[in-house]
């Protein structure tokens, strides 16, 4: 089960910290709070660095808050890409759809 935190940088960008494992049970909780942060912050920064597993309902969950800030006119980005979502990333096609640090050096 993977939990959720968020906090805002001096910039204004919402940061949401996720841990755990990002899957269907879970991408209602980060739907609402990337959500959330879009709505009120003028950059959204997803930070992956402590999730273990995320499966297709992450990705896709992913994929639409890229394509909700998009067309909101805000960026988003994904930092701290662990080495396993990085090839899943890869793997799907999708590393390219996002601004993308892996700094583990995926």
């Amino acid at each position: 089960m993977a939990q959720f935190s968020e906090h805002t940088r001096e910039d204004g960008t919402c940061v949401i910290e996720a841990s755990g494992e990002v899957d269907l049970a879970v991408v209602d909780e980060l739907l609402e709070i990337a959500r959330g942060g879009l709505s009120a912050a003028p950059a959204l920064c997803v930070d992956l660095r402590d999730v273990t597993f995320i499966d297709s309902t992450g990705l896709g969950a992913l994929v639409l808050i890229r394509n909700e800030a998009r067309d909101a006119g805000r960026p988003m980005r994904v930092i701290n890409v662990p080495r396993a979502v990085h090839r899943l990333l890869t793997l799907t096609g999708l590393e390219d759809a996002f601004d993308v640090d892996s700094t583990d050096g995926a």
